[in-house]
């Protein structure tokens, strides 16, 4: 409470004083201005109220308010003003206080309302009833509000004159204000400059430009300030210089004045002597100097701006329709004009003139019938677009966008021109509604013309105000402001999230996702795929799965280890929600498909998936998972290991890992994971050279099921998947036989020959039905599989080379097995030549041949001609095969003793032989590779001697021997017993 009393004691001691020194002041000013003293005579009156509130306050008798104190202030302050005012008034001499007394009594007359309506506001009624003054109170609030100082009458007459002649003249020279007959020398003069200086004075107190009415329309007109003209000449100064007594003249004006005798300033009648060197000492006034000149330019341009606006109408004028060379010609103005004075553009904004519309209708016509002044019509445009945005609203009609569009590519400058357009929010918004566009400026981008490229990046940027117009262009192939925005630091994670869904289902070419190769787009995203926030991780996921397709990208994935070891945490983590699981594996599978073998080394990523730590960890992760997860963890490893042939010489070579792998072939969940299962052992198993074996613990159930699955499946690619691991199981193992030996396996595997679908189904089936016989003894299986006789013998001719092998091996298998009642070779050529019924009189219940028994006859199946076929192809793979087969003719098995192994070595080679078997041994012994020379040799040395071999054949044979004797040791021997043979 103190304090506050204290601030009211301190304001009422201020308005008081302030009001004291104003009424002083007033005091002193002469008696003819009366305004001022009617002034002062008030303020008496309201030093007295507010010196008896102060007194009563400080006894106690009214309470202390914080309004009170700021209602003090107002008063302080209002009083303080026209104290100064006052002040400022009376250090002016009398002509100058006539020309300040209107500015004076303006201000004064402010204050003393600004004063009534304090003393309105604060609380007196109690002081005017202890006062006794409640009643000149009233009185004294309502005087100063009322109260009007006005100008005497005859000064009013003076400053209207002087009103009058400031308007009526501007030019840079003033008529003389007293006729020179007029004048008197001495007082005279001095009056006349003295009322030059009033004229000063005045012109000072108009500071704001005066403005007068044009005959085309309402212009600002900068009048000289009185200071530019010379006291003595009345005429704009060129070469100013200050005085002794710092007053500016005319430098020649003022010497030939004070040559002519005059020793005193016509201004202030002081001394123009300098009281230091006794001379006059005339200053350049620079700074004057460069005011006026400064008026003279800003004049100069008011009137070229006036001159071009009006040429601008003037040709506005002349732009018709109908005479395309008077409006070509006033179009070469328009851009002419508006080149020159830029501000004169303003006037296209006039309703009379009708610019913008005119030129408009001028774009569309030339748009459709290429006239030659769509060129002269865009630089118009341009100008008037750039230089006036109320134009520019204007112009940005739907129709003009339009237009423009559709001249981009014909006339470059149309770039510019929406791209001044398109700096408006409205426009641009207008330009974005107008569907062609955003495609027609992305096309832009690829243009030859470099200038035109760089104006539709920035209309596109201009264009990219919102995320909603971002996503749109984006989607039409221009993703620059689509990854400067989601790069943008600040910028929030949802607003991520939906930027990556929108890219996850865009349309993308190589050229424009190119653009998102880029460091801090790949780090957004994978920071994304650790967020806590589902719908980001999940978004991330997919919009990474769509940029897998394309090579940059990808390899700016796998360049960093982060982003793969995320995604591997991914799919493990329980937690993660279906949907992103399946994004998570989709993602890896693309990667590891669209990678190259020699990348596995090259790349972070790939090391990462591919290390053998993180492949026993998804091999262990199959059986506890889910259906789902079991399907796409398989089809994961699957796609791993078709490309690295490292990671299934790993998982072969590891017992561990190969009891995961076969154990998935148990899991009887969904026939999808069965079906996944078994892909994954045969891309494992199926071009291992090397019998696999089965795991142990499970050895019985794992060979029930792939046999299960051989048998009853309705899938044919299952069922040949799993002829092909039935290929590749260990041989010797008799557990593994017996259950082989089996008339459904046979079934089944010649249902899946019959079906024919293709190289693969047929190699898979052969290879099954290899291993089913290989140590094979048993009489009515055996018996079961000659039944196939004529396909595999067509498989001959017909069939890849793996299947050709496969079949000629069967056959050799089935030719060299001589089980009870079975097929004899002699027995089929008896049919041949019945002369050699007399050497092998015993009959053959199948041939009624000889008792020389076998499986399978070459001769009578009709294999031997197609055997020679293979071994004339030179394959290495096929040719080896059929020249073993061919052998197994050589293989009297028991024979009786009356037959001798001479004569049915004869016989053989006679076959051989009949078929034109020599030619092609010869050509395989003399350009074939070495392992198969080995076997080519042995059989040609067992027909070499056949009578039908002709002589020919018989020195290149020679000639063979003789170069085999530089090869490898068992060739070479070889080589020599026949060559001793031979000679």
């Amino acid at each position: 409470m103190d304090i506050l009393m204290n601030l009211r004691d301190e304001a009422y001691t201020r308005v008081v004083d302030e009001l004291s020194d104003l009424i002083t002041s007033g005091e002193t000013i002469k008696n003819e201005e009366e305004n001022i003293r009617r002034f002062s005579e008030q303020m008496i009156y309201v030093r007295e109220i507010i010196i008896k509130l102060q007194s009563q306050q400080s006894g106690g008798q009214f309470t202390c308010s914080s309004t009170t104190a700021r209602l003090l202030r107002r008063m302080e302050i209002a009083v303080n003003n026209a104290r100064e005012t006052i002040e400022g008034y009376k250090s002016k001499s009398s002509l100058i206080r006539l020309l300040f007394c209107r500015s004076v009594i303006s201000k004064l007359n402010q204050s003393s309302k600004e004063i009534a309506d304090v003393l309105s506001l604060l609380s007196l009624t109690d002081i005017g009833v202890s006062l006794n003054i409640n009643s000149n109170l009233g009185a004294i609030i309502h005087s100063l509000k009322s109260m009007e100082l006005k100008l005497e009458e005859n000064t009013k007459n003076i400053h209207s004159r002087l009103d009058l002649y400031i308007s009526e003249y501007s030019d840079s020279s003033l008529p003389p204000l007293i006729e020179a007959k007029e004048m008197k020398v001495g007082e005279q003069i001095n009056d006349a400059y003295q009322f030059t200086k009033m004229l000063e004075c005045f012109s000072s107190e108009m500071a704001s430009p005066i403005q007068r009415e044009s005959s085309t329309a309402d212009e600002i007109v900068s009048l000289p300030n009185i200071f530019f003209y010379c006291p003595l000449t009345l005429k704009l100064m060129e070469d100013p210089v200050n005085v002794s007594c710092n007053h500016s003249y005319e430098r020649k004006a003022v010497e030939d004045y004070f040559r002519s005798g005059h020793k005193f300033c016509l201004l202030c009648n002081k001394e123009l002597i300098s009281s230091s060197s006794g001379n006059l000492e005339l200053t350049p006034n620079s700074t004057l100097l460069n005011t006026i000149s400064e008026w003279k330019q800003r004049n100069s341009l008011i009137n070229a701006e006036k001159n071009a606006k009006k040429k601008l109408r003037d040709a506005a004028e002349r732009i018709t329709f109908d005479n395309m060379e008077s409006t070509n010609q006033a179009l070469e103005e328009l851009k002419a004009v508006m080149e020159e004075m830029p501000s004169c553009i303003s006037e296209a904004t006039d309703s009379s003139c009708k610019l913008v519309q005119k030129l408009a209708v001028l774009l569309k016509k030339s748009t459709g019938a290429g006239a030659g002044n769509a060129g002269l019509v865009l630089w118009c445009l341009l100008f008037i677009a750039r230089f006036s945005q109320e134009n520019k609203e204007t112009m940005g009609t739907g129709e003009v966008i339009r237009c423009l569009l559709k001249q981009l590519n014909t006339q470059p400058i149309a770039a510019e021109v929406l791209l001044e357009l398109s700096t408006n929010d409205r426009i641009a918004q207008k330009i974005i509604e107008y569907k062609r566009s955003i495609p027609v400026l992305v096309s832009l981008i690829d243009n030859p013309n470099s200038d035109l490229v760089e104006n539709a990046r920035a209309v596109l940027k201009n264009l990219s105000n919102s995320i909603t117009n971002i996503i749109l262009i984006a989607k039409s192939g221009y993703l620059t402001p689509f990854l400067d925005e989601f790069n943008a630091q600040g910028n929030s994670e949802e607003m991520r999230v939906v930027m990556a869904e929108e890219l996850a289902h865009m349309q993308l070419t190589e050229t424009s996702a190119s653009n998102l190769n880029n460091e801090n787009f790949i780090f957004h995203m994978t920071m994304m795929l650790t967020s806590s926030l589902p719908a980001s991780q999940l978004a991330s996921l997919k919009c990474i799965k769509r940029l897998m397709a394309f090579s940059g990208i990808r390899i700016s994935f796998l360049s960093t280890v982060s982003t793969v070891s995320v995604v591997l945490c991914i799919i493990t983590d329980t937690a993660t929600d279906h949907q992103s699981r399946q994004e998570a594996f989709d993602i890896l599978i693309s990667l590891i498909e669209t990678s190259q073998t020699f990348e596995q080394e090259s790349y972070p990523g790939l090391l990462r998936l591919y290390s053998y730590s993180n492949i026993h960890n998804l091999l262990e992760q199959i059986n506890p998972s889910t259906t789902d997860d079991q399907v796409w963890l398989l089809q994961l490893l699957l796609a791993m290991f078709q490309k690295s042939d490292t990671a299934r010489d790993w998982i072969i070579s590891d017992q561990k890992a190969m009891n995961h792998l076969f154990s998935a072939l148990n899991l009887d969940r969904n026939s999808e994971v069965r079906f996944n299962a078994l892909k994954l052992v045969y891309c494992v198993t199926g071009n291992y050279p090397n019998d696999v074996p089965l795991p142990p613990p499970d050895k019985e159930t794992t060979l029930n099921s792939i046999i299960a699955i051989l048998t009853k499946s309705c899938i044919a690619e299952e069922v040949s998947i799993a002829a092909n691991i039935i290929s590749h199981l260990p041989r010797g193992d008799e557990s593994v036989d017996a259950v082989l030996q089996s008339s459904t396996v046979l079934k089944a595997i010649n249902a899946l020959i019959s079906q024919n679908k293709s190289n693969e189904f047929l190699e898979n089936a052969v290879g099954a039905l290899l291993r089913c016989i290989i140590d094979q003894s048993n009489s009515s299986f055996l018996i079961q599989v000659c039944k196939l006789e004529p396909v595999i013998v067509q498989m001959l001719s017909t069939g890849s080379s793996l299947v050709k092998q496969r079949a000629a091996m069967i056959l050799t298998h089935l030719a060299r097995c001589a089980p009870e009642s079975s097929t004899s070779l002699l027995g089929a050529l008896h049919f041949r030549n019945p002369s050699w019924k007399n050497v092998f009189s015993t009959p053959c219940p199948v041939h009624e041949s000889c008792s020389l028994q076998r499986v399978i006859c070459l001769v009578k199946a009709g294999a031997v001609r197609p055997l020679v076929d293979m071994v004339d192809a030179m394959n290495p793979v096929a040719s080896e095969a059929a020249l073993r087969a061919l052998d197994t003719l050589f293989d009297n098995g028991n024979p009786e003793p009356y037959v001798s192994q001479s004569i049915f070595n004869a016989v053989a080679a006679g076959i051989i032989v009949e078929n034109k078997g020599a030619g092609p041994i010869l050509e395989v012994l003399e350009r074939g590779p070495l392992p198969l020379k080995k076997v080519a040799l042995e059989l040609f040395g067992k027909i070499y001697k056949h009578s039908d071999i002709t002589s020919k054949e018989l020195e290149k044979f020679k000639a063979i021997l003789f170069y085999l004797l530089n090869e490898e040791d068992e060739l070479k021997k070889k080589a020599k017993v026949l060559l001793t043979e031979l000679f």
